[in-house]
């Protein structure tokens, strides 16, 4: 699998993403993006998946995204492109808020990937 970068993330869109955050229910690390994004609500919504080991969300993101450690952060862009990792990443995070808060542009304007 190819590491997700800043890059990854357009700087702008004409609607926010979908944000799923999945990781167990006890998850220090899911807490510190859910805390990041709720500092910025409304503007950055997102649903937190709890998953158990072997549930189907866990089979998900180990075997379909590839990843082992929590959290994993799946963005669906208007575009219909997905972009995700896991782990704490606080680039990734802040690119991502960066994005829900100042990169929406209203359909009319022109919109740079």
């Amino acid at each position: 699998m190819t590491p997700t970068t800043i890059g990854d993330l357009p700087r702008t869109a004409h609607a926010a993403p979908k944000i799923t955050i999945y990781g167990p229910a006890e998850c220090p690390n899911c807490d510190k993006a859910k805390n990041l994004f709720d500092r910025q609500q409304p503007t950055v919504q997102y649903t937190k998946v709890d998953i158990e080991q072997g549930d189907e969300n866990h089979r998900h993101i180990t075997e379909v995204l590839g990843y082992a450690q929590a959290p994993v952060i799946v963005v669906e862009l208007a575009s219909g492109r997905t972009v995700h990792w896991g782990g704490h990443r606080p680039d990734m995070l802040t690119a991502l808020v960066r994005l829900c808060t100042k990169g929406i542009v209203p359909e009319d304007r022109k919109v740079a990937s």
